[in-house]
């Protein structure tokens, strides 16, 4: 047990419980396919600022050398802007979806854990 959770006053049965569910995550990540973490890695940076910047930089700079004179105009009509824009819209809505089926499934595990809860409570309170 280390100190916080001695400072904080939790009891024995508390410690072990979290130091449990604590592992439990730690081998569920390490138990990760390449697949799982490669799709993780990819939501977890599109879904960041940082995305953003990265993509008022490329397409800001696509739009204005494509529309300032003077300048080489390789897309003047944008049509490979919407093409690119296209192919990564598909991609990253793949990838939203991969999150949003990973994030259900640990909602359907919290979900039965919280059954277990009850029913054991249930049955604590009964007896």
């Amino acid at each position: 047990m280390n100190q916080r959770h001695q400072s904080a006053g939790l009891s024995a049965t508390l410690h072990h419980n979290i130091d449990a569910l604590r592992e439990k995550r730690r081998q569920e990540h390490l138990a990760m396919g390449l697949e799982e973490k490669v799709a993780s890695a990819i939501t977890s940076f599109t879904g960041s600022m940082r995305f953003v910047y990265l993509h008022l930089l490329i397409y800001g700079s696509w739009i204005v050398f494509n529309v300032l004179p003077g300048l080489p105009h390789f897309d003047p009509s944008f049509v490979m802007l919407a093409m690119v824009a296209s192919v990564e819209a598909i991609f990253l809505s793949t990838f939203v979806l991969i999150s949003q089926n990973r994030a259900m499934k640990a909602t359907d595990k919290r979900d039965d854990l919280d059954l277990h809860i009850h029913l054991l409570a249930e049955h604590e309170l009964t007896l």
